[in-house]
């Protein structure tokens, strides 16, 4: 109500002024009253709310058609009676929260989901993020909770995100739910090439109750990353202690060699890392070695808004072809006893992008052929090794102010004993309606 009156105080004095302009003096010519005084306003009554909020609301849906003839889907429902395909809707609320007083900030995000399949409903809420900062001064601040920390310069991969969970490298851009940490953060300005120095220091508990899902081992884990803004290109050097995981280091840089071409890589090396193997006799042996993992990947925007994004990823501590093809192998001929056993120890087989080499490719095209908010694209994943890949085209509308409409298509190729020619799905289709408030 004061900001109503405040605005039709600002349109009268406006109004009258330009039907009766004021006297240079504060009195009018029969010594009225002071107009100035009367219609003065405090400009705090117009300060900024320390509270702003957002997100979205969603609906989805899909339908996946299984392929029966695949390795996975024998391993999965050998016990079990299975339709063809299975089809899912769904809703999601996915609001955030923002609060900040002077150096003080506050930020939460949470996202509440249910869906439907074959007449069952499962709802699940997660806190994605849920932490409280303070920037002590320019140089200095700190921050508490439940994190998400976008360390690297990859896409759809990324192997230095040694505190963070793996995307999805089909939908790369889905939300993911953070870790509690501790975190400080450290900078300085420059001059010269090197023009930005920064430091990052990170804490990461591991119980029972806290990031249990970051290792099995309950400990104190330390994190953290030098930041170096040399001439024009981006650097970070970043490290992870030994505890609930296996030591590493890595580095990453991002550079525009011009102004619409990226270039960017990522690199990591992984002391003990271990990889469950399942031999001919249908025994599980753990190897352990160390491994690096490297990515190199371009951004290029063309005069015509068409966005390419490729990037080659070496998953050094993936699978080889032939310890794939011997897996794939003995779930083909195993008994009923047999897949039991081999389901309990195949999950580390069943991770998306599980073996060595991998070849990203997106094209994106801004409304083609003048067709206004439309924006098509196409997204494919190839496993070097095997020759096997999916195909994603999709299309994304955003034609009504805050609404975002998504459909794609995923296909999957590939011969008899590859990676994606075993796989639980031939296909999935699916849409989504997203609202932004």
């Amino acid at each position: 109500m004061i900001r109503f009156r405040s605005r039709v105080g600002i349109v009268l004095f406006f109004f009258l002024f330009l039907i009766h302009p004021l006297p240079a003096s504060g009195e009018d010519s029969q010594g009225g009253a002071d107009w100035s005084e009367e219609f003065t306003f405090d400009a705090g009554e117009f300060k900024k709310s320390p509270f702003e909020w957002g997100g979205f609301l969603q609906l989805n849906a899909s339908h996946t058609r299984f392929h029966k003839g695949s390795s996975f889907y024998r391993l999965n429902f050998f016990d079990q009676d299975q339709d063809a395909g299975k089809s899912l809707a769904g809703i999601s609320l996915q609001p955030d929260l923002t609060w900040q007083e002077g150096s003080f900030k506050a930020f939460a995000s949470a996202s509440l989901e249910g869906s439907a399949s074959e007449g069952e409903w499962e709802d699940d809420f997660t806190l994605l993020e849920g932490y409280a900062s303070w920037q002590a001064t320019p140089k200095f601040s700190l921050s508490a909770g439940k994190t998400l920390l976008r360390w690297g310069k990859g896409y759809a991969f990324s192997p230095v995100a040694f505190v963070s969970r793996d995307k999805n490298p089909s939908d790369p851009d889905l939300a993911l739910e953070g870790f509690w940490i501790v975190a400080a953060d450290l900078v300085y300005s420059l001059p010269g090439t090197l023009k930005t120095l920064a430091f990052t220091g990170i804490l990461l508990p591991v119980d029972g109750d806290v990031n249990e899902d970051f290792g099995q081992e309950e400990d104190l884990n330390w994190a953290g990353k030098i930041y170096l803004l040399w001439h024009d290109t981006d650097i970070d050097l970043m490290a992870l202690s030994k505890g609930s995981r296996t030591s590493r280091y890595g580095a990453d840089f991002s550079l525009n060699i011009l102004s619409n071409l990226e270039v960017h890589g990522e690199w990591s090396l992984v002391s003990d890392s271990t990889r469950k193997v399942i031999a001919p006799d249908y025994s599980a042996t753990v190897k352990t070695s160390d491994a690096q993992n490297y990515l190199l990947g371009i951004r290029y925007l063309t005069p015509a808004e068409t966005t390419f994004i490729i990037e080659y990823y070496r998953n050094g501590q993936g699978y080889t072809e032939e310890e794939t093809e011997t897996f794939f192998v003995l779930v083909e001929d195993a008994t009923q006893t047999q897949l039991g056993e081999l389901r309990d120890l195949s999950a580390p087989y069943q991770k998306p992008n599980f073996m060595r080499d991998y070849l990203y490719i997106r094209a994106s095209q801004k409304e083609p052929f003048g067709w206004l908010y439309l924006t098509p694209a196409i997204t494919s994943i190839l496993n070097i090794d095997d020759g096997s890949y999916n195909v994603i085209p999709e299309i994304l509308y955003t034609g009504v102010t805050n609404l975002e409409l998504r459909f794609r298509l995923n296909l999957l190729a590939g011969e008899e004993g590859t990676e994606y020619g075993e796989k639980l799905n031939r296909w999935k289709v699916e849409g989504r309606a997203r609202y932004f408030f």
